[in-house]
């Protein structure tokens, strides 16, 4: 065979086999960030500090196609919470929230953290080793009065 030819089959095979992974929505990375909200809780209590997130999805989406993404949130006692999971049909901020109760007898002063982890769910189109991603740790301080 030539090597014209040779050259040929090696294109037609190359895309025979990235084709398939090319017709979905490819996520190629994360990033993540949390914030709380207030930072510094000075008040009657219990208190509620909210932490709001944001997932910046980076990839390329094909209308109609959509990658799922899951998030656990962990704290600073040593809690985490429950698996969660939304759906994403375009790259970009995707927003994310929760709340913590806490303070009063026996815990008037506390201070703390919270922070998530990200994925994308279905690993079959993604890159090898876009593993979990993590947020900054938001810091807060709750004062009882």
């Amino acid at each position: 065979m030539n090597r014209k030819l040779v050259s040929l089959f090696a294109v037609a095979a190359i895309f025979s086999a990235t084709g398939p992974a090319l017709a979905g929505s490819v996520v190629t990375g994360l990033n993540d960030s949390l914030s709380a909200h207030p930072m510094r809780y000075i008040g009657r209590c219990p208190g509620v500090i909210t932490f709001t997130g944001t997932v910046d999805v980076i990839g390329h989406f094909q209308p109609g196609s959509t990658v799922e993404i899951g998030y656990q949130f962990s704290r600073s006692d040593g809690a985490t919470g429950q698996n969660q999971f939304f759906s994403v049909a375009h790259a970009g901020p995707h927003q994310i929230s929760e709340t913590w109760t806490l303070g009063g007898p026996p815990v008037p002063q506390y201070a703390g953290w919270e922070k998530f982890k990200a994925w994308v769910t279905d690993s079959g189109q993604h890159p090898p080793g876009l593993g979990d991603t993590f947020s900054n740790e938001a810091h807060f301080t709750l004062t009882c009065r």
